[in-house]
């Protein structure tokens, strides 16, 4: 697993939504399908191999803030779509943005944790 990545697609969404807003997206973003926290790379380690780590203190964290994450994203594409783009860039600057930068530390605490439990186990 590439935390790097896991970390920075996360934090592309942010782009992703502002330039959906703005108009400027050739995008089409289905918040039915954002919503769901267990399609992309990390919802699938967090419900998938991922288990395997449940036991570590961060991880109940991360699966909740990343499940809030993928709301908050969905939400502000479905307030955008009903044309309350005021509210969707307010949700966006303000309660996403306040969550994503929290969701991204706590993976950075994780990665640690993942790697510190898995430090001496035979890798196949």
């Amino acid at each position: 697993m590439n935390w790097m990545e896991i970390i920075g697609a996360h934090v592309m969404w942010k782009q992703r939504l502002i330039i959906f807003l703005a108009g400027d997206s050739t995008e089409k973003l289905d918040p039915e399908t954002i919503r769901w926290d267990n399609r992309c790379d990390l919802g699938k380690w967090i419900y998938g191999d991922g288990t395997s780590m449940s036991h570590l203190p961060r991880y109940e964290e991360v699966r909740i803030l990343h499940a809030q994450f993928h709301q908050y994203a969905a939400d502000v594409v479905n307030l955008h779509l009903a044309g309350n783009t005021a509210d969707a860039e307010k949700l966006l600057h303000g309660d996403y943005s306040r969550l994503s930068e929290k969701l991204k530390h706590r993976l950075i605490g994780l990665s640690q944790q993942v790697k510190s439990a898995t430090d001496g186990i035979p890798r196949f």
